[in-house]
């Protein structure tokens, strides 16, 4: 697009990942024309640094499980659940939306772009006592899929994965794949999947595809959506930075930019991302302690300068400005990610937390988005910020991994040598190497053992809960998250907060419109994805209720601006 002063379509879309690719593809799919512009270079957003799973009740695939309830039961108890996990921020009217339409999109996105779900029966829902809780009902992986369909120049335009979901420096690996990985000196089955796997990369780099054709997670649902938008006519433009919305005759038209406007004559879909990825926008969110924002800065506005002058509502009381993840920075030499989060190793047997003055402040195995605060509230005042490390020892670490460095038979040398992982021969060696009292951090590991002997957390209450023991390793007793570090050498990696989006966003309806402070529509403007608030007002009950949220209400809002052109032709 090389003249946008001159370009008008039916629909333009901000943003590229999950949202805006859903949304666009919702329109093209309904005849309209449709333009997604990207101010990044890369079209993907969070999406595409994404495990890609999605939270949605009621799929034909759970529905069709032995021991699956009743669809309207099982909307209840899902609507239960989040009502009793958000608190009195919860928005009753669109989460019902969501509950209703979520299915929907994901059978739009199966029919238009070929994109598929499995069931992740693994995962259960954040807090197992809640009202409404299940386990292996609500979650769902994207199916891998190979996009040698795809076209070129637009998979050249796909934003990379996080370094640490690649192998060989551009084969993506599945969340069902990591089994195989790990399991490469046990079972000739996992060698020959995984050689599969190479054989089919080495072949794409030889046919000039700049990595790996076979696609996972958030890569996945981006590259499916994008192509299929590209297919039915849409144009996807990148490195075009929005700079305001145009209005005209009292509504959003359009979108203005350096390069000149882009023309919406139904409107324009807002979805690209939350503040936590605008430079500078972070300390406003978060207050004055450091962290990092994984999905990387955007060269976007925030949300206040986008929506200047239309009467946007933007929504502020939330419980949690941010979707908290303990990170670590990944040195490049070793991964292309600059940052990994800490969802699951917390809870591994063998692997323990400690602050700065060498003793646990927490549950390690707790719910992500809990296990931050609590790092901020005992370590925030040390002069290097609040931060902590996670510790384990040589059996372990080869059993299970730690972080980005995976199992036996990963080489640790690298990260070791750009000093990401610390060793020590000893406990005392490891605290002198990473800055901890010796004495302190040798006597919490070995009160932490007695408590992993008997199986039962005396401090903290580690393994109690049905979400940490799902973490864990259920092949080991007598609690599966608790395991002695007893086998040296022993490792640690250093832990700061981090956040993985945000939930500061624009007020919107269960038709995804935005809204006013008097909670009128403002026409012609829809919002989706990080730009909208969360249903949940600042919580995250379950696995995949992001992305789940982005395509849910990016259908949502393409169906009404589809609908409203619909009514306006009909009354000429």
């Amino acid at each position: 697009m090389t003249n946008a002063t001159s370009q008008s379509f039916d629909l333009v879309v901000i943003g590229s990942g999950a949202a805006g690719l859903m949304a666009a593809l919702t329109a093209a799919e309904r005849g309209h024309s449709v333009a997604v512009v990207e101010a990044d270079t890369r079209i993907g957003g969070a999406t595409a640094l994404s495990e890609g799973m999605v939270w949605v009740p009621n799929t034909p695939e759970a529905r069709h499980l032995p021991d699956a309830p009743n669809p309207a039961e099982e909307a209840a108890a899902a609507l239960a659940y989040l009502r009793a996990t958000s608190g009195n921020l919860f928005d009753q009217d669109r989460a019902r939306a969501y509950l209703d339409l979520a299915p929907q999109a994901l059978a739009l996105a199966g029919r238009a772009a070929g994109l598929t779900f499995t069931l992740n029966r693994g995962s259960r829902d954040y807090y197992p006592d809640a009202p409404g809780a299940t386990l292996g009902r609500r979650a769902l992986n994207p199916d891998p899929a190979v996009m040698r369909q795809m076209d070129r120049s637009l998979f050249a335009r796909l934003r990379w994965p996080l370094g640490t979901m690649l192998v060989l420096r551009g084969l993506s690996i599945a969340s069902r794949d990591a089994p195989d990985y790990q399991s490469l000196g046990r079972s000739l089955a996992a060698v020959l999947r995984v050689a599969g796997h190479v054989l089919r990369y080495g072949l794409d780099r030889l046919r000039g595809w700049p990595r790996g054709t076979r696609l996972a997670n958030g890569n996945v649902i981006v590259a499916s959506l994008a192509e299929a938008v590209r297919a039915k006519g849409g144009v996807i433009v990148t490195d075009w930075s929005v700079e305001g919305l145009w209005q005209a005759d009292g509504r959003v038209a359009g979108v203005t930019g350096p390069r000149g406007r882009i023309l919406a004559r139904l409107g324009v879909v807002l979805a690209s991302g939350g503040s936590n990825a605008v430079p500078g926008s972070r300390a406003a969110l978060v207050g004055d302690h450091p962290h990092i924002a994984i999905p990387a800065e955007a060269p976007v506005p925030p949300l206040e300068t986008l929506v200047a002058g239309t009467g946007a509502a933007i929504v502020t009381d939330v419980s949690q400005p941010v979707l908290w993840a303990p990170t670590s920075v990944v040195p490049a030499s070793v991964a292309r990610a600059g940052a990994w989060p800490h969802f699951a190793d917390r809870a591994k047997p063998g692997v323990i937390c400690l602050g700065p003055d060498g003793r646990r402040f927490a549950n390690e195995a707790q719910v992500y988005q809990d296990f931050v605060p609590a790092l901020i509230a005992a370590t925030g005042t040390h002069p290097e910020g609040p931060h902590c490390w996670i510790v384990t020892d040589h059996r372990a670490l080869r059993r299970y991994g730690l972080g980005p460095v995976g199992p036996f038979p990963v080489r640790l040398g690298p990260y070791l040598r750009a000093g990401y992982l610390k060793r020590g021969a000893t406990v005392e060696d490891l605290a002198r190497a990473i800055g901890l009292p010796p004495s302190a951090m040798r006597d919490s590991i070995a009160l932490f053992n007695a408590y992993a002997r008997d199986g039962r957390d005396g401090d903290f209450g580690r393994g109690d809960s049905a979400y940490d023991r799902g973490n864990g390793d259920a092949a080991h007793g007598p609690n599966p998250t608790l395991g002695p570090l007893e086998r040296g050498p022993f490792y640690a990696i250093r832990i700061v907060p981090g956040d993985i989006g945000t939930f500061i966003g624009l007020r919107t309806d269960a038709n995804a419109r935005v809204l006013d402070p008097s909670g009128a529509a403002v026409p012609g403007l829809w919002a989706a994805g990080s730009a909208a608030a969360p249903i949940t007002g600042g919580s995250y009950p379950a696995a995949g209720l992001t992305i789940g949220q982005a395509l849910t209400f990016g259908y949502a809002a393409a169906e009404d601006a589809c609908a409203q052109a619909g009514l306006a032709r009909a009354a000429e």
